[in-house]
C-alpha cells in the first residue's frame, strides 16, 4: 500500500464538526487574550511603528529588514537563548520539538482542506509521508525531553526563577500533549495495521502499537477515538490559556526582538520642547512608558537570567532587573486592564508604591541584563527614564546630587577649576589643540585623568606612549570639559545636553574628527551620545590605539628574554568597554607585549570575562555615590581577581582604577591594580 492516512481517519463527521466549532471557540478566546493586553500596550507613547510600512517596496524592507533579522537569527536561530549551559540545550531543543511539531500540524491540515478541494491535490503520501512521519515522532521525542527538564528544574525552584501556579499547568499540558500525540499514533497503527515502510516510518509509534497488539479492530478504533477527543482538548485548552500565562511570551517574544532598540549604550535623547509639551521630565506613570517598552514588559519569562548577570543583585542591594520588569508589568495589568480600571480599586503609583528611589539608584548602568535577555528586554532604559523624572523632580541628594551641581558650576564632578585641568601634563609638554591645529588625533583626557591623582598617572603613560611612537596628538587642556555621560546616565538629561552641546563646539573650532580616549565612558558618550546631537567622531581606545602602534612599528618595542617578568596578570575589562562596545582583544594584546614574554604569558582570565564581565560598581553614576563596604560591587569583583592568583590586576577604565584598588585593598589582596598603559610603559621603561 502507498504510505498515507487520512488526516481524520476514524473520527465521524459529527466529531469533525464539533471540532471546528471548538476551533472557532478556542480561537475567539485565544484572541480576546491577546487583545487584551494589546491595548494596554498601545496606551503608551506611540513609536513610529506606522512609519515602518511608508515608501516603496524597497525603502520598506530597508526598514524592515534589521527587525527580521533578528527574528530569524535570534528568535528562530535562538541566538541569545544559547550560552547557559543544559537549561539552552533543554529551551532549544524543546523550541526545535515545538516548531516541527507546529509546522506537521499545519501542512496536514493544509493537505486536508487541499483533499477536500481534489483528490489530485493531496501531498501527504509516498515519500513525503515517510519523511514526515518520521520527522515529527523524532521531533516529539526532543520537545518531551526539553518539557521533562524544565519540570525536573521547576522541582528543584532555583531562586531566579519566577513561580506561577500555572506553570505547572503548562508544563504539565506540554507533556500531556506529547504522550497523548503518541498513544494516537500508536492506536491508528493498531487499528490501520500498514504494511512495509508505512509501519516502520513512525519508529515511536509502532513501538506503541505493539503493546495494543492484543486488542481486536473495534476496540482500537474506540480508544483511538477517546484519545483522539483527549488529545484535541488538550491542545484547545493550551491554545486557549497562552495570553493569559507565561505562555504570552511566545507571541511577545518576537514582537520585542523586531522592535528592540539593538545598540547598547544609546538612551533616548529628551528635548524641552517635549517637555514642554508633556509638562514632564522622564517617566512619572506607567502610560509614559512608549509602546514598545509596554510590549517588552510582557515578554518577560522570568527566566532570571538578568537578575543572575546583574551586579546589584549580587550585592544585596534592593534591585532585581527580573523584578522591576515583573512590578511594571503588575502595575500595567492594574491600571490599564479593563476589569481593574472599572473595580473602583485604588490604583498604586510608580514611583515609591512600584518602584522604590532606591531600587533606581542601585543600578549601575553596566548593560549586563540588556545583553543576557533572549528576547531583547531592556530593564536599563526603564529604570533611566525613571531616573530621569525622579532627578527632574528634584528627588536626588547627597553626594550623587553633589556631583551634579559641580558639573554644572565647574564642568567636572570634582568641581575643581578649569586653570588646573592640564596641570597633570606640565612635565610632559602635551601640546594643545590651540599650539598645534594641524592634530593627527586629539587625545580626550575626561575629568578623571585631569584631576583625580592616581588617573593623573595614566594619562601620563598614555602621553609618554603617543610622543614615543612620535604620534603627532594633542589634547584640549583647560578647554575641555566633562562629557556629561555620569550626568545622563543618572538621569539629569538636560545638564548632559549642556555639556555635550559646549563640547561639540569645542570639537568643531578645531575640526576634531579622530578621538583617543582612555576612559570607556568617554569614549561610549562622545561615540553614541554625541552623534544625536551632532558630533559625529571616530573614537578609539587607548589600547586599541597602542596596539594599531605596536602592530604598525610606529612604537618600538624591544626584544624579550622570553621569561617575562615572573608576575601573574589578569584583566578586568570594563564593561562600556568590552559590552557595550565590543572591545576586548586590543587590551589583551598590548598586556602580551607589556609582560615582555615571547613565550605564552602568564596571563589568566577572571571566570567571567569579555562581553560577560562583571561590573566594577561605578557605573551608571554610582562612582559618585556612597556605598556601605559590604555591598560593594568592586570587592566581589576583586575577589574574582584575585582568585586567579595573579598579582598585577589590568584594568582600562579611571574608573575600574579607583574600584578595583578599593576592592582589592578590601580584600586584604597583595596584587597591584594597574592600567594597561601604565603597564607597557613600565616593560618599555619610558
Amino acid at each position: 500500500m502507498q504510505p498515507t492516512r487520512e488526516t481524520f481517519g476514524n473520527i465521524p463527521h459529527s466529531s469533525q464538526i464539533i471540532f471546528y466549532l471548538l476551533t472557532v471557540v478556542t480561537m475567539a478566546v485565544f484572541g480576546y487574550g491577546v487583545w487584551r493586553r494589546f491595548k494596554m500596550w498601545r496606551q503608551g507613547t506611540p513609536v513610529g511603528i506606522k512609519e515602518l510600512i511608508v515608501g516603496n517596496a524597497q525603502q520598506i524592507f530597508a526598514k524592515l529588514r534589521p527587525g527580521l533579522g533578528r527574528l530569524l537569527v535570534e528568535g528562530l536561530g535562538q541566538k541569545r537563548v544559547r550560552g547557559r549551559g543544559l537549561p539552552s540545550y533543554a529551551h532549544i531543543v524543546m523550541f526545535a520539538g515545538f516548531m516541527m511539531l507546529f509546522l506537521g500540524t499545519t501542512l496536514l491540515e493544509i493537505d486536508h482542506l487541499s483533499a477536500g478541494i481534489s483528490d489530485a491535490l493531496k501531498f501527504h503520501k509516498g515519500t513525503y509521508y515517510v519523511i514526515y512521519e518520521f520527522t515529527l515522532d523524532i521531533f516529539g521525542l526532543l520537545f518531551l525531553a526539553g518539557c521533562i527538564f524544565f519540570l525536573w528544574r521547576r522541582t528543584r525552584r532555583p531562586s531566579s526563577i519566577g513561580h506561577k501556579a500555572t506553570d505547572w499547568y503548562v508544563l504539565g499540558s506540554f507533556i500531556a500533549i506529547g504522550i497523548t500525540g503518541y498513544l494516537l499514533e500508536g492506536l491508528r497503527l493498531a487499528w490501520q495495521q500498514p504494511t512495509g515502510i508505512a509501519a516502520h516510518c513512525s519508529p515511536v509509534g509502532f513501538l506503541i502499537a505493539k503493546s495494543f497488539s492484543g486488542l481486536s479492530n473495534d476496540s482500537a478504533r474506540g480508544a483511538h477515538l477517546g484519545v483522539w477527543w483527549l488529545h484535541a482538548l488538550l491542545v484547545f485548552a493550551f491554545i486557549a490559556a497562552i495570553p493569559y500565562t507565561r505562555l504570552l511570551h511566545m507571541i511577545v517574544g518576537p514582537i520585542n526582538l523586531f522592535l528592540a532598540q539593538p545598540v547598547l549604550g544609546k538612551l533616548v535623547p529628551v528635548s524641552m520642547e517635549e517637555v514642554e509639551k508633556t509638562e514632564r521630565i522622564g517617566i512619572s506613570a506607567i502610560t509614559h512608558f512608549n509602546q514598545q517598552q509596554l510590549t517588552s514588559l510582557d515578554a518577560c519569562m522570568e527566566c532570571g537570567r538578568c537578575e543572575e548577570a546583574c551586579p546589584a543583585f549580587a550585592t544585596d542591594k534592593p534591585l532585581s532587573p527580573k523584578r522591576v520588569v515583573q512590578d511594571l508589568k503588575g502595575l500595567m495589568t492594574l491600571s490599564l486592564g479593563t476589569r481593574t480600571k472599572t473595580a473602583g480599586f485604588p490604583i498604586p503609583g510608580l514611583h515609591n508604591d512600584t518602584i522604590r528611589p532606591e531600587t533606581l539608584w542601585s543600578c549601575t548602568g553596566c548593560s549586563a541584563c540588556v545583553k543576557v535577555c533572549p528576547v531583547r528586554i531592556d530593564p536599563l532604559t526603564l529604570i533611566t527614564d525613571m531616573r530621569r523624572n525622579r532627578v527632574g523632580e528634584g528627588e536626588l541628594s547627597g553626594t550623587a546630587a553633589t556631583a551634579l551641581r559641580r558639573m554644572q558650576s565647574s564642568s567636572n564632578p570634582w568641581g575643581l577649576p578649569a586653570a588646573e585641568r592640564a596641570n597633570w601634563s606640565e612635565e610632559l609638554g602635551a601640546p594643545t589643540a590651540k599650539d598645534n591645529p594641524n592634530f593627527e588625533v586629539l587625545y580626550w583626557v575626561g575629568c578623571a585623568g585631569s584631576y583625580d591623582r592616581r588617573a593623573q598617572r595614566v594619562a601620563r603613560s598614555v602621553v609618554k606612549l603617543l610622543k614615543s611612537a612620535g604620534v603627532n596628538f594633542a589634547i584640549l587642556g583647560r578647554e575641555e570639559k566633562c562629557t556629561g555621560e555620569s550626568a545622563r546616565r543618572l538621569g539629569d538629561e538636560f545638564l548632559f545636553q549642556e555639556l555635550a552641546q559646549a563640547n561639540i563646539a569645542t570639537l568643531a573650532k578645531y575640526n576634531v574628527r579622530k578621538i583617543l580616549a582612555h576612559c570607556p565612558h568617554c569614549l561610549n558618550s562622545l561615540l553614541k551620545d554625541y552623534s544625536q546631537f551632532g558630533g559625529e567622531y571616530e573614537v578609539i581606545h587607548h589600547t586599541q590605539f597602542i596596539s594599531d602602534l605596536i602592530q604598525t612599528g610606529r612604537l618600538k618595542i624591544p626584544a624579550s628574554d622570553g621569561q617575562g617578568n615572573g608576575d601573574a596578570v589578569t584583566y578586568h575589562d570594563p564593561c562600556y568597554l568590552a559590552r557595550v562596545n565590543g572591545i576586548h582583544e586590543a587590551p589583551r594584546d598590548v598586556l602580551r607585549t607589556a609582560l615582555g614574554a615571547t613565550s605564552k604569558p602568564d596571563f589568566r582570565e577572571m571566570l567571567r570575562s569579555r562581553e560577560k564581565t562583571f561590573c566594577c560598581g561605578a557605573g551608571g553614576g554610582r562612582m559618585w555615590m556612597e556605598e556601605e563596604p559590604k555591598k560593594r560591587v568592586s570587592t566581589v569583583r576583586a575577589k574574582e581577581a584575585l582568585e586567579t592568583g595573579a598579582k598585577t590586576v589590568a584594568v582600562g577604565c579611571p574608573f575600574c582604577l579607583t574600584m578595583m584598588t578599593d576592592g582589592v585593598a578590601a580584600q586584604n589582596g597583595e596584587a597591584r591594580v594597574m592600567d594597561v598603559a601604565e603597564l607597557l610603559v613600565e616593560r618599555l621603561k619610558i
